[in-house]
């Protein structure tokens, strides 16, 4: 589909020249002169292709999204103070992070922000909530897939990891999560890990090699505040 897209462009973009040089017709130009409207003409088209294929990939991205979170973005976050505005600096940077946080201070808003984030700036993103991860290593393991499925986690730039303390994970399902982390770890791409836990208590539900893996390349985030869904109440 995106190359039947590119191609119907390209010859959109053809057409446009074609005209332009009827135009143009009878008008003398230097071959310095020509070289200089050809290359402005690939680089419109090149920057066109570029749009269309950013567009794309946003679109594909926001087709993964729940409607709750469809217009989750940095820039709608209600910071209740200085400390959650730094947060939210922080992130854009795509570094990974460990999120910890009760309920309602937005940690899922800034989950989606942050992957938004990563894909409108090239990169490719995904969120996860951990009971689908695990349930996809589960399943994986009837066709003998499960290294497949690490793979396919591993591969984007941006992975974020949600409620890891509020499923109930298997030790032999908490080791290929180890893997997944301890992989992107060595690839040095970003993970973030999202939890109601205090860190001491999360350490022991993942284990403190993949907290430390993690921590290690980017920071451990106290998302406390107000509840944010009640001061999205409020404002309104």
């Amino acid at each position: 589909m995106e190359n039947a897209n590119a191609n119907s462009f390209v010859e959109e973009m053809r057409k446009k020249i074609e005209e332009s040089e009827i135009r143009d017709y009878g008008k003398i130009l230097t071959k310095e002169e020509r070289k200089i409207i050809d290359q402005k003409k690939e680089e419109e088209i090149h920057k066109r292709l570029e749009a269309e294929k950013m567009e794309s990939k946003i679109k594909s991205f926001m087709n993964t999204v729940p409607a709750r979170f469809k217009n989750a973005t940095f820039d709608n976050f209600i910071c209740s103070n200085d400390k959650q505005l730094s947060i939210v600096e922080f992130l854009k940077q795509g570094r990974s992070a460990v999120i910890y946080g009760s309920n309602g201070v937005g940690k899922t808003h800034l989950a989606f922000a942050s992957c938004l984030n990563q894909v409108e700036h090239g990169k490719s993103a995904k969120y996860v909530l951990a009971f689908d991860f695990f349930n996809d290593i589960r399943n994986s393991f009837k066709d003998y897939k499960t290294e497949r499925i690490i793979e396919d986690y591993q591969d984007y730039d941006y992975l974020v990891i949600d409620e890891i303390d509020k499923t109930q994970g298997t030790p032999m399902e908490f080791t290929y999560l180890y893997s997944l982390i301890n992989k992107r770890y060595n690839e040095m791409k970003s993970t973030v890990l999202i939890t109601n836990a205090k860190p001491a208590d999360f350490a022991t539900i993942i284990g403190q090699s993949a907290l430390d893996r993690v921590a290690s390349e980017g920071k451990v985030i106290d998302l406390t505040g107000d509840n944010y869904r009640q001061r999205k109440f409020k404002d309104m």
